[in-house]
């Protein structure tokens, strides 16, 4: 059966140094697929960089909505703007840093309902 989530129907996921909402997932009208609308706001000297962190055994696949940032991951750093993707292999340590002026906007999918993450 479809289910339809509605525009006000994700839910907000604690994790450091971004706004992270989960619009599909476990729990979330899927089970093996995971979307998350993700938001970094522009680095200034008060905030605290955020750590990388990896996903074992799953691929994360970003597409950058808005902004611009780099992705700085084991095997290089990769510079992303509007309408690009950048697909991290399973336990690949990462962080994605905004290095614009405006908010990165990203859509995270992952081909698994429920996400883990390590080592932030």
């Amino acid at each position: 059966m479809a289910h339809k989530i509605g525009s006000g129907e994700s839910v907000q996921l604690s994790l450091p140094g971004r706004i992270s909402h989960q619009i599909a997932g476990a729990g979330a009208g899927a089970n093996n697929v995971c979307i998350r609308l993700v938001e970094i706001a522009p680095e200034n000297k008060d905030n605290e960089p955020r750590k990388p962190h990896y996903h074992p055994d799953v691929e994360e696949c970003i597409y950058v909505l808005d902004g611009e940032g780099c992705t700085y991951a084991d095997t290089g750093n990769y510079r992303m703007f509007a309408g690009d993707t950048l697909i991290m292999p399973p336990n690949e340590k990462h962080v994605t840093r905004n290095t614009g002026v405006v908010t990165l906007k990203l859509l995270c999918f992952f081909p698994v309902g429920k996400v883990t993450i390590l080592g932030e």
